[in-house]
């Protein structure tokens, strides 16, 4: 490909049965995250559907690939969850070597930190004469190096403002963690004080309460796509940026608020499947309206005029559909509602004989706070017991022999 050939374009497409190789690999992330959720060690729970969640999310993306398109002025990323475009006025690529040896390159725009709007090759999905074609295609029209490239300046005001908003998400992501933490703790005290914890409300109906936080959820959606909107009839240029440093904070925090609406859930029906939902709805949110730096160079009227490019982005309504089917398939108990509660391994009748954890589904003195369970030994001679309060201190322990 002679460097001077400005007009050409090259196509990259990925092997095919490399992709149905990498379903294996979707297929044990997938078995990694529901070992973890029947693992009853909440913190290993968590741990585990993250990472088999990350790894899921990684392999999709190696597999929803229908084609990457270099041209001079632009790379055009086409996948079944549409289609993503970066310009190359400042353009920014990274390599690193994969396991069996081949290279892999991603390109970002203007800065390694702007991963919304970056596209990643991966090497050992392409044949040797495409990645022959790409490594020429990259020192002799993008002439980049390793890692050189003509970036935008750090110091520059679009990078400063870019990383002010950056921070924003990632103290959101940090105090989602606390969130998380404040989980594991909860659920396992949860296990320790019932044998099946069948929330505090069980005389809600679960599926119209279940339905009003996902609307709750759904009515976020258009909020943020207006928070991403750059301010308009704003001419002094520091109340523009301010605003729009607002408006990045109170994405990040409706994104991650739209997450920590599944503990409220959980605690109401005691459905840890309602608790994932409500993380998966909020970290498909908190990933679509992550920082870009496109949008502050149009906010800060940097970006070079003869040389960008309308910037697409994947289309967000059709990853949050596929998300919340996704989620509400997970939610919709197919199997027993108790195989999705927290519920102790080995429960004992009065007589600490081992029994099947189960809820009689009465709660007394009707406050909700409390909960009767009784073993289903097929003894009608077995007395319930009410388990009022929270944590170690409240209420009777007798399914630990006590």
């Amino acid at each position: 490909m002679p460097s001077s050939s400005l007009n050409k374009k090259l196509v990259l497409t990925y092997s095919v049965w490399k992709k149905l190789l990498a379903l294996f690999g979707l297929a044990l992330a997938l078995l990694l995250a529901w070992a973890g959720f029947l693992s009853n060690f909440f913190i290993l729970e968590v741990s585990f559907i993250l990472l088999g969640a990350y790894w899921a999310w990684v392999i999709l993306g190696y597999v929803s690939t229908i084609s990457i398109t270099l041209y001079p002025d632009k790379i055009v990323k086409r996948s079944w969850l549409g289609e993503t475009t970066i310009p190359t006025h400042a353009l920014l690529v990274a390599d690193s070597q994969d396991q069996d040896g081949a290279k892999s390159w991603r390109f970002f725009h203007g800065s390694n930190k702007n991963t919304r709007e970056s596209i990643q090759v991966v090497g050992s999905f392409l044949s040797s004469e495409l990645r022959l074609w790409l490594d020429s295609y990259r020192r002799n029209i993008y002439r980049l190096g390793s890692f050189s490239s003509r970036p935008l300046s750090s110091n520059s005001a679009v990078c400063v403002e870019f990383d002010k908003a950056l921070s924003s998400f990632r103290f959101m992501a940090v105090l989602t963690g606390v969130y998380l933490l404040v989980y594991v703790i909860y659920a396992t005290m949860l296990y320790w004080q019932y044998p099946v914890f069948a929330g505090y409300a069980p005389q809600l109906p679960a599926w119209p309460v279940r339905l009003l936080f996902v609307a709750v959820a759904l009515a976020a959606y258009p909020l943020l796509q207006t928070l991403t909107k750059p301010p308009v009839n704003v001419p002094n240029y520091s109340l523009r940026v301010a605003q729009a440093q607002q408006q990045a904070f109170r994405s990040a925090l409706i994104a991650n608020g739209v997450a920590w609406l599944g503990l409220p859930l959980f605690l109401l029906c005691g459905n840890r499947l309602d608790f994932y939902l409500m993380l998966l709805i909020g970290a498909i949110y908190y990933y679509d309206f992550y920082p870009r730096l496109s949008t502050w160079e149009s906010i800060l009227q940097a970006a070079p005029e003869a040389q960008s490019v309308q910037v697409t982005v994947p289309r967000r309504s059709m990853q949050v559909s596929l998300a919340l089917l996704g989620g509400l398939s997970l939610a919709s108990y197919a199997g027993n509602p108790n195989d999705f509660r927290i519920r102790q391994q080995d429960c004992v009748d009065d007589q600490g004989n081992p029994v099947e954890c189960h809820s009689s589904g009465s709660h007394g003195g009707g406050s909700g706070s409390g909960s009767s369970y009784r073993g289903n030994s097929g003894s009608d001679s077995h007395s319930s017991t009410r388990r009022g309060g929270f944590g170690f201190f409240g209420g009777s322990h007798s399914s630990f022999g006590g």
